[in-house]
C-alpha cells in the first residue's frame, strides 16, 4: 500500500505543478496514466534492487529486513512532492527541510536492525549531518538571493528556492563525496587533499556570499567584477562594505567553525566503520546528486553560478562591454543628462536644485502640506478640454474645474518619459529613464525592486508620516506591490485590499474609478496621519476603452475612447467637489498628471483625423497642480518630461538632498534643457531643437533601428541621432544591471 500511496503523492504533486487543470477530464486522465507509470517504475526499481542484492551476495539483512523497508523509504521520499502544492517559497523550504529530517529517521530506524547497526548508523548520521548543514545554509542563501535580486528571470517559478537549494546542495555533496573517496584511498597527508580543497572552496564561496548579501541588500544585484573593480571608489565600496556586511561577518565565522567541526567529526568517524560502508554511501551520493541536478535543472540559475559566469566572462573577454564615446555624453548634456564615469554611482548628485526660492505660501513655512497624486491612465493633453479649447466641449469638466481654480497651475509642453504605467510612474517618482522592458515587468515579473532614491522614501525621511498607493488591479501585477514598497511606499492597495473597503463587485479591470476615489479618501480618514503622500492610478481609460461597467456616456458619442475619458473625468469631478468641501482643501496639494500618453491605436480618424497614424507612444500629457493659497504662476510652458516631476515636487517643498535624479525641477533650471528623451522597449523618443532652432522629433522601436556609419555624427553640436540614442539605451541597461545608477549610499 505504501508503494501505491507514494506513487499517488508523486503523481499528484508533479501533475498539479506541470499539467493544466482544465479541462478536468484531461487532467484526471493524465494523472491516472502517470500514477500507473510511477507505480510500475517503483516496482521495477524495487525488483532491480533485489536482483542486485542477490547477485552481489549481500547479507540476510539486505535481502530481508532492508528489502521490506524499500516501500517505507519510497513513501517517505514521495512526501517531498507535496512541496509542489506550496505557493510560498519560505514555506516550501521549511517543509523540504522537515522531509529531509524524516528521511534520516526512516533510514536510521532501518539500520538499527542491522547486525552492525552501530557502525551503519554512524555512517548514516555523518552523511545526513553534512547534507542537512549544506541544505540549511544553501536554503537561507538562495532565499536571500530570491528575495533581493531584481533581475531574476526565474523568480516567477514556484518553489524555485527549493529547486536551487537542492541543486547547489547536491553539487557540493558530489564534491564532498569525491574528496571522501580520495580520503579513503589516499596515503598519509595526501588523503586530506580532496576534503581540504573542497572545504577551502566552500568557505571561499561563503565569503563571496558574505559580500554578495551586502551588494544584494543595497543594490538588488549580485556581486560582480564591476563592483569589485570599483570597490576602492566612492559608492562601490559602500555596496561591498556596509553595516550589514559586518553583521554577516559574525555569521560567517559561526558557519566556518560549525562546518570545520562537522568535517572533523565526519572524518574521525571513518575509524568507527569499515571503509566499504563509507564507499557505498559516497557512490550513492554521487549518483543521487547527478540525478537531482539533472531533474531540477536549476543549478545554472543559482546566484553562485551567475556570479561565477560573470567573473569568467569579464576576465576571459566574454563580457560585451558598451562604452559610449565622449561626444555622445556631450550631446546628452543638452537634454539635462550628465553622468560622472569616475564614480561608481554615475548619476549621483549632491542636491536637487540650485535656486533657493519661496514656492509655497507662508502658511507652510513650518509645516508640510499633504500631497495627493492622481495618475490619470493614458491622459494625453489632446483629450483634456483645458488644453484644447472647444474641440470636445465638456469632455473633461472635472479637470476643467480643477484647472479653473485660481490656486491651480497648468503645465503645458509636458511629455511622458516612458510607458506603460509602471515605468511611467517610476520615471516620475524616481526621476529615472528606465531601460526596462514590458515583458520583464508585467509578464515575467523579473524586476521586483529598484534601489533608487524615490519621492516617497525621500518624503518619509523629511517629515512625512504616511505614503500610500491605490491601484485598481491586483498589486502583484507588474510587481507593483514590491516596486512601490522599494520606492518607500508604506502601503499598496490592490483589488484584494480594496475589497475590504469597497462594497460590491469590481466594475472595471479591477475596481472602476468611481469606486476607487471614495476608497482612497476613506483610507486617508482611517489613517489620520499627516503630512501624507497618497497616490492613485485611474483605470477606466485603459485600452480597450470599454472596460468600465459604470461608464458615463459623453453626450451621445459612440466613441469608446471619448466615453472612457469622460467617465474617468466624471469620477475625478466627484472627487474634486468632495475635496473642495473637505478638511484637506486648505493643506493638501493635488497633482493630476498622466502616467503616460494615450496609445497610438486610440488616436483614430473619427476623433483625430489629422493625427491618426502619426502619433507615437510619446505625447504631450495632462499635468495640473493645485496648491492651497498658491503663489505659483497660473501657467508654466517649460518643456519637461516625467523625469522632472520628483525634482519639481521636492523643489516646491524646499527639500534639497543628495540624489541620483536624471531630471530637473521646472522651477529651477529645466528651461536650460529644452530637449526631451523617452525610453522604453515600445520606442526611443527624441524631442530636440536642431542647429537651425527648429524642433525635430525622432522615434523608433529599439529592435527596428538599423545603424550605419552615417547615422553617427561626432560633432557635439549636432543633434542626437537615434543610433546614438540606441547606444545610450544599451549603455544605460548595462549600468542598470551593474547597479551603477542606484542611489548613492
Amino acid at each position: 500500500m505504501r508503494g501505491v500511496a507514494g506513487s499517488f503523492i508523486v503523481t499528484a504533486g508533479w501533475n498539479w505543478y506541470h499539467v493544466k487543470y482544465r479541462p478536468h477530464w484531461r487532467f484526471v486522465l493524465i494523472s491516472l496514466v502517470t500514477w500507473l507509470l510511477v507505480y510500475f517504475l517503483f516496482l521495477g526499481g524495487k525488483k532491480l534492487f533485489l536482483f542486485i542484492i542477490k547477485k552481489t551476495e549481500h547479507g540476510a539483512f539486505w535481502r530481508n529486513e532492508f528489502a521490506l523497508s524499500v516501500d517505507k523509504l519510497f513513501f517517505a521520499s514521495s512526501l517531498f512532492f507535496l512541496m509542489f502544492f506550496f505557493r510560498n517559497e519560505l514555506a516550501s523550504l521549511i517543509y523540504s527541510s522537515a522531509i529531509l529530517f524524516l528521511l534520516f529517521f526512516v533510514v536510521d530506524r532501518q539500520f538499527s536492525k542491522h547486525p552492525n547497526a552501530v557502525k551503519w548508523r554512524v555512517v548514516n548520521k555523518g552523511f545526513f549531518s553534512v547534507v542537512f548543514f549544506l541544505f540549511l545554509v544553501s536554503g537561507i542563501l538562495q532565499y536571500i538571493g530570491y528575495s533581493y535580486y531584481i533581475l531574476d528571470s526565474q523568480s516567477k517559478i514556484y518553489n524555485i528556492v527549493v529547486f536551487r537549494s537542492v541543486s547547489i546542495t547536491m553539487f557540493w555533496m558530489i564534491g564532498f563525496a569525491l574528496g571522501g573517496l580520495i580520503y579513503l584511498n589516499g596515503g598519509k597527508w595526501r588523503r586530506y587533499l580532496g576534503v581540504a580543497v573542497w572545504l577551502l572552496t566552500y568557505l571561499l564561496t561563503l565569503f563571496v556570499w558574505l559580500v554578495n548579501i551586502g551588494v544584494l541588500y543595497f543594490a538588488g544585484l549580485y556581486f560582480s567584477p564591476v563592483v569589485l573593480q570599483h570597490a576602492g571608489e566612492s559608492g562601490g565600496s559602500g555596496l561591498i562594505w556596509n553595516w550589514l556586511t559586518y553583521i554577516l561577518a559574525f555569521f560567517y565565522l559561526v558557519s566556518f567553525l560549525f562546518l570545520f567541526f562537522i568535517t572533523k567529526r565526519f572524518l574521525a568517524a571513518h575509524n568507527k566503520a569499515p571503509a566499504h560502508y563509507w564507499r557505498y554511501y559516497y557512490y550513492i551520493v554521487i549518483l543521487i546528486g547527478i540525478f537531482a541536478m539533472g531533474a531540477f535543472s536549476s543549478l545554472q540559475s543559482t546566484p553562485e553560478f551567475v556570479m561565477a559566469k560573470s567573473f569568467y566572462r569579464y576576465f576571459f573577454g566574454k563580457e560585451e562591454k558598451i562604452n559610449l564615446p565622449p561626444y555622445v555624453f556631450g550631446k546628452l548634456e543638452r537634454f539635462g543628462l550628465k553622468y560622472n564615469l569616475d564614480e561608481f554611482n554615475v548619476a549621483s548628485k549632491d542636491k536637487v536644485f540650485d535656486k533657493k526660492q519661496q514656492l509655497l505660501p507662508q502658511k507652510f513655512k513650518n509645516t508640510r502640506p499633504n500631497i495627493i497624486i492622481v495618475y490619470l491612465e493614458s491622459f494625453s493633453s489632446r483629450l483634456v478640454d483645458v488644453y484644447n479649447g472647444n474641440r470636445f466641449k465638456n469632455l473633461t469638466p472635472g479637470l476643467d474645474a480643477m484647472a479653473n481654480d485660481p490656486r491651480t497651475t497648468i503645465f503645458s509642453k509636458f511629455y511622458n518619459a516612458s510607458t506603460p504605467t509602471i515605468t511611467g510612474i517610476i520615471s516620475q517618482l524616481c526621476s529615472f529613464l528606465p531601460p526596462t522592458g514590458h515583458d520583464e515587468l508585467e509578464r515575467e515579473k523579473r524586476i521586483k525592486k529598484i534601489y533608487l532614491g524615490c519621492l516617497p522614501d525621500i518624503l518619509k525621511k523629511n517629515g512625512y508620516k504616511y505614503t500610500g498607493y491605490v491601484t485598481a488591479v491586483q498589486k502583484n501585477f507588474a510587481n507593483k506591490g514590491t516596486l512601490f514598497e522599494s520606492m518607500g511606499t508604506d502601503e499598496v492597495y490592490g483589488t484584494k485590499e480594496l475589497s475590504k473597503i469597497i462594497q460590491g463587485e469590481p466594475l472595471a479591470w479591477g475596481y472602476s474609478d468611481h469606486q476607487m476615489f471614495p476608497a482612497m479618501m476613506s483610507i486617508l480618514q482611517e489613517k489620520k496621519k499627516e503630512p501624507f503622500l497618497m497616490m492613485i492610478s485611474t483605470v477606466d481609460t485603459h485600452p480597450p476603452f470599454n472596460i468600465a461597467k459604470d461608464t458615463v456616456q459623453f453626450r451621445n458619442s459612440r466613441s469608446n475612447v471619448l466615453n472612457s475619458f469622460h467617465t474617468t473625468d466624471d469620477a475625478f469631478r466627484i472627487f474634486w467637489e468632495n475635496f473642495k468641501n473637505s478638511e484637506y482643501y486648505n493643506d493638501t496639494i493635488v497633482i493630476a498628471i498622466a502616467d503616460h500618453a494615450i496609445f497610438p491605436t486610440a488616436v483614430t480618424k473619427d476623433i483625430f483625423p489629422e493625427a491618426a497614424g502619426k502619433v507615437t507612444f510619446y505625447d504631450e500629457n495632462a499635468f495640473l497642480m493645485y496648491v492651497p493659497d498658491s503663489i505659483l504662476p497660473k501657467k508654466i510652458d517649460t518643456y519637461s518630461s516625467g523625469i522632472d516631476i520628483a525634482p519639481s515636487i521636492l523643489h516646491l517643498l524646499g527639500i534639497n538632498v543628495s540624489n541620483s535624479f536624471e531630471g530637473h525641477s521646472v522651477f529651477d533650471d529645466r528651461d536650460k534643457f529644452p530637449n526631451l528623451l523617452g525610453m522604453h522597449e515600445f520606442g526611443l523618443y527624441i524631442n530636440q531643437v536642431d542647429n537651425q532652432g527648429q524642433r525635430m522629433v525622432n522615434y523608433n522601436i529599439p529592435g527596428e533601428i538599423i545603424c550605419r556609419e552615417n547615422d553617427y555624427n561626432s560633432a557635439t553640436s549636432s543633434p542626437l541621432t537615434l543610433c546614438e540614442f540606441l547606444d545610450f539605451y544599451k549603455w544605460k541597461r548595462q549600468m542598470f544591471e551593474e547597479g551603477r545608477l542606484w542611489e548613492k549610499k
